[in-house]
């Protein structure tokens, strides 16, 4: 999503619903001065901003991705649902949720994912983990370290060399307080001993969305 194309579906937007910038404002929860920076592509909405802009009626795919109508249908959209952005794929070269400030984040509208911790997707690459994880697959995460049990799929940021990390999705078995196995479905792949240490960031991966051809 270009700053441009965002700030100029926006201002449509706004147009289409209101004459009054302070009402807009108001309904999203921002001040006036706040408004005309996403209005100018000063500024790029984080997934809660697209969120209120979502329940004033504006159509999300629309408004990202230039596709479709402007407005959403009459149909009220359930309060469980929650935009995630898909951030990466597993085996990018940097740390995937580092990426939630870039101009070219996708949002996909999910629901049942709001007691999840900062959730996220991921798509899917190589075949390490068929039938399990399959090419193309999106890997929805959630930042719980601390509740990831053995045999869970996880999405882990190894530290490779400074500054440069290597994701990759595995499952996981813990072997003791300093080390962690990483083993993949497929077995041609080897397992690997990783030391604790050498991770920098593992989220749980809880909901594997796959699209039937």
């Amino acid at each position: 999503m270009k700053r441009s194309d965002f700030a100029r579906r926006f201002a449509d937007f706004c147009s289409a619903v209101s004459i009054k910038k302070t009402e807009i404002a108001g309904s999203l929860g921002i001040t006036p001065q706040a408004l005309q920076k996403y209005l100018c592509g000063e500024r790029m909405p984080l997934p809660d901003m697209l969120e209120k802009i979502s329940s004033m009626g504006c159509s999300m795919n629309w408004l990202i991705n230039g596709e479709g109508e402007m407005l959403k249908n009459r149909i009220p959209v359930s309060s469980r649902s929650k935009l995630v952005p898909v951030l990466a794929e597993v085996d990018c070269g940097t740390p995937v949720y580092s990426q939630i400030n870039s101009d070219t984040v996708k949002y996909i509208e999910l629901t049942d994912i709001n007691y999840y911790v900062n959730p996220f997707a991921v798509t899917a690459r190589g075949d390490s983990m068929r039938p399990y994880i399959n090419p193309g697959d999106l890997l929805v995460c959630s930042d719980e370290p601390h509740k990831i049990k053995d045999g869970r799929a996880v999405i882990v940021n190894l530290k490779t060399i400074p500054e440069h990390y290597s994701s990759n999705a595995k499952l996981i078995k813990f072997i003791d307080d300093d080390n962690v196995m990483l083993y993949s479905v497929n077995t041609k792949y080897p397992p690997m001993i990783v030391r604790k240490n050498d991770i920098f960031r593992i989220y749980k991966v809880v909901r594997i969305i796959r699209e039937v051809k």
